[in-house]
């Protein structure tokens, strides 16, 4: 067995887990529009159940509808006896996959909205939120609410353990009613509730005593933010004090997590962060309690958590993202496969679609969200297909193809299989692209795909396969952009620097490299080149602080931060490129005026649009055509491994079953 230590039997208090391996838990969408459990629900916790976990501790669940809501819905709830059958469903598909089941309740406090919850929402004191996700004021709490609400949490443990849970988490953690309390940023209150540190405790320990009451010798686990992660709130040093305090109260185990909303990226950290950021943190509670912790963030592969558990930083790994992308990463880890587990990028996709409220997914697995999707099954066996383009979406769409038992072709115009998600990989911080890189060309080298570098595809290519099916996955094109003259400076599109197809000339302070366009392109290939020792002139017809505006919000923190600090770096806000000279570029200022900038080279990154060349060109055949990805609309990985995903479903209907009636 590989990664022993990580597969070793494990105990919290009276339960025993198999391994200790979790999995953390994350908000899904999922659920009912009245917050009960359905079968997508089911399908899929149960899913990554039987992928090995150990543990499951399943999603945020209110415990008091009156105003305990967060403002992402639907939430799962389960405050009265309406809602225990759902969960007991629930507990029972866990377990019959092989794990043990921990449920973990909350109440949001003020993170939530009026328009959710009817009423204005609560907390510790009237501390207004500011957060890229939500603003908003909130009143404090009575003393009679308060009493209420500890109710409302033990009356939910009550049901958990009604329904089969295995042990119940407390979420305060994230900015939620308990760290509300506890924080000296969130709690201004004199009275039995706030003041000093002793009484912001009072209210996590009347919730843990209440709850502890109503489940007996079950575990009761603790997530808290160890760190606020702003000047003037609860710091490691605090939290050493407070986790043996909610030990003393009933606190079997505590999971180790950061932040609060006004600080997001230490919730669900960016792809730059390093594994591993909060073991440090974990063992520093670990040796203060002397109670088991588990420790979720960036923990991605095998070797790291062996070593974490090895190293005595935490008793358990918790997986969160990580489970999204794989969720059979603890099956294939044991069995010593971890070349086989399709990797988390941090790429908070996830976070993105959940942010927009809508159902949990993943960039890398567009099965996550959808289990209870039929399998692709054989349906495309005697049958051809084409696939044009290597990007992600074209090999995810030839992989799945391959699996429905179709003879694949997939034709790329480079040397070289990846596309976008070579330059997405490319910019600082974004190397974790790489690894899903590497797992897809792992998995179509392995597969039956027959793969054609180098190849320009038209319509006399698609004429000589013969194809039953054509996905079209050819990308995208540089938007048109009308100049007054076009120089014969070094022009290139800015993501041809990134796929290393443009050799970029020498550069100065005074003769920078010169980039339009300050989307998500524009600026991480200033980045890009910057690290690589040039001086970039970064223009924007907008505002600077619209920025890469569509990057993922987390990340976006991160990549702006850096940019307004390079020294090598400067921005040119609201100016448009009027023409290309030799020596320079012209611009124009916002009020129309021109004026002359010197360039070593201007680099294109003014916007793309579907490249339908291809596809227009096939319009008149009879073979069934699919455009996905940026080819059908530009976007992102996820949306275009999502379009791959979708194109095998459709065609898996339209083969099987044509008609969806008989009458």
């Amino acid at each position: 067995m590989a990664y022993p230590a990580l597969f070793q039997p494990f105990s919290i208090g009276s339960l025993r887990l198999k391994n200790r391996i979790a999995m953390a838990p994350m908000e899904t969408h999922l659920g009912n529009p009245d917050g009960s459990v359905n079968g997508e629900v089911i399908a899929y916790y149960s899913e990554r159940a039987r992928g090995g976990a150990g543990l499951i501790m399943t999603e945020f669940t209110c415990v008091d509808g009156t105003d305990g809501f967060s403002s992402n819905v639907p939430q799962l709830r389960l405050d009265n006896e309406r809602y225990k059958a759902g969960h007991a469903q629930l507990a029972a598909a866990i377990h019959a996959g092989g794990a043990r089941a921990v449920i973990q309740i909350s109440h949001a406090g003020r993170q939530t909205k009026e328009s959710v919850i009817g009423t204005t929402p609560v907390s510790a004191s009237a501390i207004p939120l500011r957060s890229i996700y939500m603003s908003g004021a909130p009143r404090a709490l009575e003393d009679h609410e308060i009493r209420r609400v500890i109710a409302s949490y033990a009356n939910t443990a009550r049901l958990a353990m009604m329904a089969g849970y295995d042990g119940v988490m407390l979420h305060g953690a994230h900015g939620y009613l308990l760290q509300q309390f506890l924080s000296p940023l969130m709690n201004h209150r004199d009275d039995d509730w706030g003041g000093d540190f002793e009484r912001r405790l009072r209210f996590p320990m009347e919730v843990i005593k209440a709850v502890k009451a109503q489940i007996g010798d079950k575990p009761l686990l603790y997530r808290m933010s160890v760190v606020d992660g702003v000047d003037g709130g609860l710091t490691i040093e605090d939290s050493e004090i407070i986790a043996p305090r909610l030990v003393e109260a009933g606190v079997d185990a505590i999971d180790i997590s950061w932040g609060f909303l006004e600080c997001p990226d230490l919730i669900l950290e960016p792809m730059s962060i390093a594994e591993g950021d909060r073991l440090p943190y974990a063992r520093r509670i670990r040796e203060a309690t002397g109670k088991p912790v588990i420790t979720a963030g960036v923990m991605r592969w095998p070797d790291k958590c062996e070593q974490a558990v090895l190293g005595g930083d935490t008793d358990i790994v918790s997986l969160g993202r990580a489970l999204l992308a794989d969720p059979m990463w603890p099956i294939k880890a044991q069995r010593g496969l971890a070349h086989e587990i399709r990797p988390c990028t941090s790429c908070n996709w996830c976070i993105r679609e959940l942010g927009q409220s809508r159902p949990v997914a993943c960039a890398e697995n567009p099965r996550c969200g959808k289990e209870t999707d039929p399998d692709i099954g054989s349906f495309g066996a005697g049958l051809r297909a084409t696939v044009v383009g290597g990007g992600p979406g074209g090999m995810a769409a030839a992989l799945m193809l391959d699996q429905a038992g179709f003879a694949v072709t997939l034709y790329e115009k480079r040397q070289r299989l990846g596309g976008n998600l070579i330059t997405s990989a490319v910019p600082p911080g974004k190397d974790k692209l790489f690894w899903y890189h590497a797992f897809l060309v792992r998995r179509i080298e392995k597969s039956g795909v027959q793969v054609r570098m180098g190849t320009v595809v038209d319509q006399e290519t698609i004429g000589a396969d013969l194809p039953n099916v054509v996905i079209l996955a050819s990308g995208s094109r540089p938007a048109p952009l009308d100049l007054a003259a076009w120089g014969n400076l070094p022009t290139a599109p800015a993501y041809e620097v990134l796929i290393d197809e443009m050799r970029v000339p020498p550069s100065s302070a005074e003769r920078p490299i010169v980039i339009y366009g300050g989307g998500e392109t524009g600026t991480e290939t200033a980045e890009h080149l910057a690290k690589a020792g040039h001086h970039v002139l970064l223009v924007t017809r907008s505002n600077a602080k619209f920025l890469a505006r569509n990057a993922e919000a987390l990340y976006r923190m991160h990549l702006l931060r850096r940019l307004s600090t390079n020294a090598a770096i400067r921005i040119l806000d609201h100016t448009k490129l009027h023409a290309i000279d030799g020596e320079h570029v012209v611009l124009a200022a916002s009020d129309g005026t021109l004026f002359d900038q010197p360039a070593a080279a201007i680099l294109l990154a003014h916007g793309l649009v579907p490249d339908t060349t291809l596809a227009d060109a096939l319009a008149d055949r009879d073979i069934p055509t699919i455009s996905i990805g940026d080819a059908a609309q530009v976007a992102r990985i996820g949306e275009a491994v999502r379009d791959a995903y979708r194109a095998a479903q459709d065609l898996r209907r339209l083969i099987t079953q044509p008609e969806p009636i008989a009458c």
